[in-house]
């Protein structure tokens, strides 16, 4: 298979999930290594298709979902963010991103899309099974959640909660 065509049908399966496909996936079928499909992915970007990447894989970006967005700055301990994270979800919002403001880089962003401890929790796990570091620590556990809440009301009332607990930044 032409690696254009690849690419192609990598944009299909992209448009016609509902879910997440992680890179190993695509290259098992494709027969390719994840890092050819994750250089398909970026040329498939730089063509102006709205790809994003998740803890779980890769996903279209789909229309916004109704509700009211807000940005909070927040600044917590790596051991505290499974606590932020429950109380957001807790509170029926849901985390769409994380940014970082980095001294060389500019902001920095990764998309999360967390709305349930099940999510929040699988995205612990995998910061644990990669060894990795959380964004903020570059910007000693300062940081920006972009939060989607169904309504002014369910925000206020994260916003209260996030105080009381002292993970905003202020």
């Amino acid at each position: 298979m032409e690696a254009e065509q690849r690419r192609e049908e990598i944009l299909v399966l992209l448009k016609n999930s509902a879910d997440p496909i992680v890179a190993r996936a695509l290259a098992e079928q494709f027969d390719v290594s994840r890092q050819v499909i994750v250089g398909d992915i970026a040329l498939i970007r730089a063509a102006g298709q709205d790809i994003y990447s998740t803890p779980k894989g890769y996903m279209m970006r789909k229309a916004a979902a109704p509700g009211v967005t807000t940005q909070l700055v927040c600044m917590h301990t790596r051991e505290e963010t499974k606590e932020e994270l429950y109380t957001i979800v807790d509170t029926g919002c849901e985390v769409l991103d994380v940014i970082v403001e980095h001294p060389l880089y500019g902001m920095i962003r990764g998309d999360l899309n967390i709305s349930s401890r099940l999510e929040a929790d699988e995205f612990l796990d995998k910061l644990d099974e990669t060894d990795t570091s959380l964004l903020s620590k570059l910007t000693h556990g300062i940081h920006t959640h972009t939060i989607r809440a169904k309504d002014e009301a369910t925000r206020d009332k994260l916003i209260g909660k996030m105080k009381e607990k002292g993970f905003l930044y202020e």
